[in-house]
This record gives structure tokens, sequence and C-alpha cells, in this order.
């Protein structure tokens, strides 16, 4: 195997035994087409295939405005037409008991590559900044013409809800209880690792609230120097980052000083929410992919998706979410970026609250669409009772029937009218082609169901490595073949372990996922090698992939504020800090084991 073509064609085959159908066309289909178009056919072309899969799971037929650029025959597309037809009649409707086998087969093949990282043309990459801007002059213009009823509205809603949730994060703001630190992610000043704690620049808008003397010195004896106001203004810088080949992602990263203190407000924002209630998460994305899993059975909640979410909260949507909030509002708006500079070296205003990339973006947006939410909610029982009003108690009866987790929304289909209608006024977009409500089909955070059951498609995150000088390729490979394996498609699994093999200079042992290397799991087998006389347990040879952080050392002062600052503190910290640049591969032995501590397998099982 030496191609995500071959890849491909390979777990066709397997997949068409699995659900009786001959796939001996589509792989000649697909080899012709990627002959032609390159990989882009299956990083970009089946992806779209298989969005508009699911919108034909979601409307219950094909319609004609969909699978564009295949040719059809009747109401089907040619392309995987033995496996559509056990999902649809040869018209187009959905069978009453449509093949579970083979609707996770078409999203399998149509999306295993749509997740593969890579740089995308200027083009793309243009495209991708113009709808930024184009998004935040949104913001400008729906902020200019807002109604007043309707921010008053957001005000009321928000006062009982976030003031519910958010009061304790609000106290321990107005008390400076905040615990400030540095994110991993790269900053518009430039500074990686230790350096970060070297703060020569501190913005007077983040001084106004959090001054200086207060926050970035260990103590009053180095209050004398002060921040160096002569540099000039740093904008948050925006950057493009690898995310498929169809579409880059767009970042902003934010100054040095600003980001501490955003990720000190991201920590108190998180943990007052989740200890108050269930309806808005940060943390655990299961709850919303077993909320997902249950009504894809009863069909009584529905998932929504919001495009370019981050992009379109408003600062003044924001400012009357919180508006309740007096300490963490001022907050919120000290640590806010007011401009970015583009790719270009324009610098230009930010009209949306945040971009991604600043800490407090994820929180903000998710508690101002549940607000939202629970104004979709008042409006359709006051069509009932116009005296309705929301209650705290009202709040709670909602738990485990809302979910918010970012642009990931779940909500009761009978308020859906009303959500799709506020969203609409408040300038927000809901993403149709991943919204479901109407059918048996439902995804949230990941996780994608068909009546119960996981339908959720394995996609390799890498192109298929050639030697072992791309370890990082090789170790997205191993993760990708044991999800394969575990996902039941052995025969794919046991044809890129040979391909490993061979990478590997033979050594790809059988072990569990505790395991810290790279190994080939197995649900039948443990193999060892040999045991430990001193700690009685089990050893196999395997590589090991070493990622040593840089060397990056900060200032005595600011190697004093690190040590003050942060609990857990381990090794060579003051030395070396930051992302790992390089990555190294060992060959060492590695403790096996399953975790009930039984232990299985030989010696020979190498």
């Amino acid at each position: 195997m030496k191609s995500l073509e071959q890849l491909w064609c390979f777990l066709a085959e397997e997949l068409g035994t699995l659900c009786g159908v001959d796939a001996s066309r589509d792989t000649v289909y697909v080899s012709r087409r990627c002959e032609k178009e390159g990989d882009a056919f299956l990083r970009i072309t089946l992806p779209a295939f298989s969005k508009a899969f699911d919108t034909a799971l979601e409307e219950g037929r094909v319609s004609s405005g969909l699978f564009v650029g295949f040719q059809r025959r009747g109401g089907l597309p040619l392309f995987l037409r033995g496996f559509l037809r056990n999902i649809f009649t040869p018209d187009g409707r959905m069978l009453d008991i449509p093949c579970v086998e083979s609707i996770r087969a078409v999203r399998q093949l149509a999306a295993l590559c749509g997740k593969i990282q890579g740089d995308c043309t200027l083009v793309r990459d243009r495209k991708a900044v113009e709808e930024y801007v184009k998004a935040d002059d949104g913001c400008a213009q729906w902020d200019a013409l807002s109604s007043p009823a309707l921010l008053k509205e957001l005000e009321s809603v928000s006062r009982l809800a976030l003031g519910w949730v958010l009061s304790p994060a609000d106290y321990a703001v107005s008390q400076d209880r905040l615990e400030p630190k540095h994110g991993p992610g790269a900053t518009a000043d430039g500074l990686r690792g230790n350096a970060k704690f070297d703060m020569d620049y501190w913005p007077d808008h983040l001084d106004s609230r959090f001054p200086w003397d207060e926050w970035a010195i260990a103590n009053p004896r180095f209050s004398e120097d002060g921040p160096n106001r002569q540099i000039p203004f740093r904008p948050a810088k925006m950057s493009l980052v690898p995310k498929t080949m169809s579409k880059p992602r767009v970042i902003v990263e934010e100054p040095t000083a600003v980001q501490y203190m955003q990720q000190g407000l991201l920590r108190v924002m998180t943990e007052s929410i989740e200890s108050q209630t269930t309806q808005v998460g940060f943390s655990d994305q299961g709850q919303n992919r077993e909320m997902a899993r249950w009504s894809s059975r009863s069909r009584r909640l529905a998932t929504l998706d919001l495009s370019e979410a981050s992009d379109r909260v408003t600062l003044q949507q924001a400012r009357s979410s919180f508006s309740a909030l007096p300490n963490l509002l001022e907050a919120l708006l000290a640590t806010r970026s007011d401009r970015v500079r583009l790719p270009n070296g324009l610098v230009r205003p930010v009209h949306k609250f945040a971009s991604m990339g600043s800490a407090t973006c994820f929180p903000v947006e998710a508690c101002v669409f549940w607000v939202a939410i629970l104004m979709a909610i008042r409006r359709h029982h006051r069509k009932e009772v116009s005296s309705f009003e929301l209650t705290f108690r009202f709040l709670k009866s909602l738990e485990g029937k809302v979910r918010v987790y970012g642009d990931d929304i779940l909500v009761p289909v009978r308020y859906l009218s009303e959500v799709y209608e506020l969203f609409e006024e408040l300038g927000w977009k809901i993403n149709a082609g991943k919204s479901f409500s109407k059918s048996h089909f439902r995804e949230s955070c990941g996780g994608d169901y068909w009546r119960g059951h996981d339908v959720t498609p394995v996609r390799v995150k890498d192109t298929i490595p050639s030697n072992f000088r791309q370890p990082e390729k090789v170790h997205s490979l191993v993760e990708f073949r044991n999800q394969l394996y575990l996902a039941g498609y052995w025969k794919t699994a046991g044809m890129i372990d040979n391909h490993l093999r061979a990478l590997l200079n033979g050594v790809f042992p059988i072990a569990n996922t505790e395991v810290n290397g790279l190994v080939r799991e197995s649900c039948c087998f443990t193999g060892f090698t040999r045991a430990t006389d001193t700690l009685h347990r089990h050893l196999t040879k395997a590589w090991v992939l070493n990622s040593p952080l840089p060397v990056n050392s900060a200032s005595e002062h600011g190697s004093l504020i690190k040590c003050l600052t942060l609990h857990s503190l381990e090794g060579d910290h003051l030395h070396r800090s930051g992302r790992p640049l390089v990555v190294y591969k060992k060959l060492r032995w590695v403790p096996i084991g399953s975790t009930d501590g039984t232990w299985y397998g030989s010696k020979d099982m190498l």
C-alpha cells in the first residue's frame, strides 16, 4: 500500500464483502478519477459526496440537486450504487428498513480522506480571508441596525440564565481571584515557551482593568521596570492554519499579555458554568454524543451546527448577554483585541466579540448561543400562554434536553422553528448540511448515529508514509490502523500491518492501548518477549516516538513568575518549554498487558 487510492480501493472491497455488494466498478471509477484529478478527488470531491449523502438521509430521498458531478441512472448515482440500493429505492426514495451497514459503508468510503491536513491553494486561502472580513463587516452592520427590543430581550433572559451559572465567576473576577497562564499556541508578538513570561508589552486597554504591577510582576521590587511603553501598539495577528485541502482554518493570534489574562478568565468561566449546569459544556463531548445517539432513536432532539460561529457573535450581543455580570463583562472587554492584522499587512478593526484563537471566544459564544436558545423557548411558550416567564425551576427542567458545546447544539425539535427564526434575527447562519431533525440521523461532536447505531466513519488524518523518516505520519497511520481494527475492518487493518512492518523494520508487536509505543491493537492477544524480575511485569520491544521540548529560557524574573503562578512543574521546565519542533524514533522495551491484569501471548507474536 503506497497511496490513499490503494487504501480506498482495498477498504471498498472489504466493505462490499460485508454488505454483499460488488464494489469492483467503484474501485475502477475511483482509480480513473484519481488519475485525472489526483488526491483532490479523495480529499475534496468525495467529502462533498458524503455531505450530499447525509442530506439525503435527512430528507429521506435523493433529490435532483444532490451528488453534483456524479453520473446518475434513475434516482441514484452510479458511484457506490450497490450500497445505495440497500438504502434507497431505484427512484431515490428511502427504504422502509434501510441497511445500517450500507449507510456506514457509504459514509466511511466518502469521508475517509476528508480530514487530511494540507496546505490549500492561494485562491482558497484568499477566499478564507475574504469570508472572515465579510462576516466581520456583517457584525458591524448588525450592531448598527440592531433592534433595541431584541437586545432588551437578550438582556432579560441572560440575567436569569447567565446570572445563575456565572455568578461565581463574576465574584472571582471582582475579588481578583484569577489564575492567569500562558497558552500553548502562537502569539502575535512571536514569543514562545518560557519567553512568554518576559512580558515587556502590556497594552493600555488591558492595564485599565488588570494593572501591570499587580499581574505581570513577581513582587513590588520589580515595579520600577514597568512595561516598555515605547513599543508601538500590537494588534492581533491573523494566521491561516492547515485544516483540509478545501479550506484552511483562520486563527487570530493574540498578544502574549492579552492571551495570558484570557486564559485566567477561561478557567474561571468554564469551572463556574460546569459546576452549575450540564446544558453548556466545555470539557466533555461524550454527553453531546450520547444525547445524539438517543435522539437518533427517539427523534425528540435536533442537532444543529453553526457556520462561522465565532465570527458572527457581535460585540453588542456579548455586551447584552453579560450585562448582568458587570465585573466579568469589564474583564472580557479589557482582554479583547479590537484590531487585527491581516496576512496582507492591513490592520482593520474587529467588530465581532472575538475571533477563533482568543481563549474567551469559546466560552462567550457558548453562553450567547445558550441564551438565544432560551429566548426561542420562551417565545414558543408565549405563543401558547402569553404570560409565560422563564423561571429557575423551568431552566432546571431543561437538563438533558438542551446542550451547547461551542457551535454543536442539541435542542428539542418542538422549539426548532423559533430557534431558526431567532438565529436568523441575530445574524447567525445554521449549517443546513450538518443540522439534522427530520430523520433518524444525528451528528454531534464527532459522533454520527442512525437509529442508535454508530455510523461514524474512521478518517485517515495524514498521507501514507513511504519511509520511517516521517515519524509523525507513521504514528498517524498506526492510530488509523488501530481505529479500523476496532471498527471491525480487519482485512484493511491487516493490509496496513504489512506496510507498517516494512516501515518499522519488522518490529510491530501486538499490545493494548496502554502501551507507550507503536503497536497494533488486538482484541484477542497481548504479546510479550520478556518479563522483569523486579517489577513483575511483561515487556515487549517497540518503537517509541520522542518529542523533546525545545531549549527555551526566560529571564530570572520571568522564571520566578512561572514558578509562582504554575502549580505543576516537571523536569527541566526552566530551560525547555514550548511545542516540540522535531520528533525522534527510538527502539526500547515497553510494558504491555491487559487492563484486568491477565496476560496472554508468547514471544513468537512479534
